[in-house]
């Protein structure tokens, strides 16, 4: 075999074990972006023990799914949004979120999604646990961590985003864990039982991609939890007060969150490649449908693909040769900046109109 093919070889070895869960073999690469494929959300917002709780929540749910159409390029028929007991007079807000509202919006969208496809999950409300189970607290009868595991099972074809927000969550995020799955916790143990700030601060993450931390226009689910951990420690220290909550994050399915994640050690690995952000957030709001805007999609997609690659080797350094470590480096970082160079052409020829080529 030529030496150039066994570099090849080898760069795809490494990309395929940098997202091996630890002691398993997946069958697919998790948060591949496609030209194709889609991404949505659902949004729960829980029982509220008294009218400003019912504010508040209301509040938090319908800002999150504002912010995900606006910033992040969400169609807002791919946002589920159950809310307490729903809301007839509310074109925003799909129903209420018992339990048979539940399982019935969550085998809709089994139906419409297609392999590849993106769901996030988000909890806002209150969270309780005891010596049996975990449960995110809503109108009628709870459900639990170990319920809400099953839906996700029939999202095997999906990457799948849970991110809670609620106390009392770490139980029951622990039992929705999976190999591919980015799980995003506002607590770290069952005792952590009081109510969190962690929603806010997501919220204040999300909007105007205040998370992006390393300016590439995206938001990636590790900056968005590396974000909240920081504001909702330094909330604590302001208070003056002793912190109730501590955020957690688990992504290779081992269901041990972590407080502290590290790509190279333990969790973070996926939910560094894990991004919020739909392509259309890289489309000209000017341009129409067609050919050129295929092409962009495309291109964009590519170049994400490129990124993506790139963190991947990376994170593989300490296991190649350093002249192996340099070539592949050096291939993927020349296509990037010829995609990316074309893309940013392409883009602007669109927003001014234009729909030439280079």
């Amino acid at each position: 075999m030529k030496a150039p093919s066994i570099r090849r070889l080898c760069l795809i070895l490494a990309l395929a074990l940098a997202l091996l869960p630890i002691g398993e073999a997946q069958c697919r690469e998790y948060f591949l972006p496609k030209p194709d494929a889609r991404k949505f959300a659902v949004i729960l917002g829980g029982a509220a023990v008294n009218e400003a709780y019912q504010t508040r929540f209301r509040q938090w749910t319908l800002k999150l799914r504002e912010i995900l159409v606006q910033d992040y390029g969400y169609a807002a028929e791919h946002i589920t949004l159950l809310l307490g007991d729903g809301d007839a007079g509310s074109s925003t807000i799909a129903g209420s979120c018992r339990l048979e509202t539940i399982l019935t919006n969550m085998e809709r969208l089994r139906k419409n999604v297609r392999a590849g496809d993106q769901v996030s999950y988000f909890f806002v409300g209150h969270g309780t646990s005891d010596d049996q189970d975990a449960k995110f607290v809503i109108p009628g009868p709870d459900i639990t961590g170990t319920k809400f595991a099953e839906i996700l099972d029939g999202f095997s074809d999906q990457d799948l985003v849970v991110v809670n927000t609620t106390s009392s969550s770490h139980p029951f995020c622990s039992s929705l864990s999976a190999p591919g799955r980015v799980i995003v916790c506002a607590t770290r143990s069952a005792v952590e039982k009081y109510d969190t700030v962690f929603a806010r601060f997501l919220l204040e993450a999300l909007e105007g991609h205040a998370a992006d931390r390393d300016k590439n226009r995206r938001v990636s689910l590790l900056e968005t939890f590396l974000f909240v951990k920081q504001k909702v420690a330094a909330w604590y220290k302001d208070q003056d007060r002793l912190p109730t909550e501590h955020p957690t994050l688990d992504d290779n399915g081992d269901g041990r969150l972590q407080t502290e994640p590290d790509p190279a050690r333990n969790d973070g690995a996926i939910a560094q490649i894990a991004d919020i952000d739909t392509l259309a957030t890289f489309l000209p709001e000017v341009a129409a449908e067609g050919p050129a805007v295929e092409t962009l999609r495309k291109l964009t997609a590519r170049v994400r693909t490129l990124e993506r690659s790139v963190i991947l080797l990376r994170r593989q350094k300490s296991e190649m040769s350093d002249q192996d470590y340099q070539q592949q480096l050096e291939t993927l970082l020349i296509d990037l900046a010829r995609s990316s160079r074309r893309m940013r052409f392409l883009r602007a020829n669109l927003q001014n109109g234009y729909s030439l080529d280079e």
